[in-house]
């Protein structure tokens, strides 16, 4: 995987995101929609959000939409695990 594509794949999966018109991570009341960078920083730091919530979110969306939108090629096999380190630096 080229440079390029670990750039680009946050990107790709914050517009998948947002054109999904899904308001909200399952099980919880965090308006994904909405969301700006900020929005996320507050909710981690509040602990209204976890990274791995985040991530299995838009795996999810991903799982779901790419069948027809085909704009993903490769997904990071280590997503979950990076977002668990991410959530255990956080708290630490």
């Amino acid at each position: 995987m080229s440079i390029h594509s670990h750039v680009f794949t946050p990107f790709l999966l914050l517009l998948v995101l947002l054109l999904s018109g899904t308001n909200a991570v399952t099980g919880h009341a965090f308006p994904i929609k909405e969301a700006t960078v900020h929005y996320f920083y507050m909710a981690f730091k509040q602990n209204i959000l976890t990274s791995r919530q985040l991530v299995e979110f838009y795996l999810g969306e991903i799982h779901k939409l790419n069948p027809i939108l085909h704009g993903v090629i490769e997904v990071n096999p280590d997503a979950i695990l990076q977002a668990d380190k991410a959530d255990y630096e956080r708290k630490a």
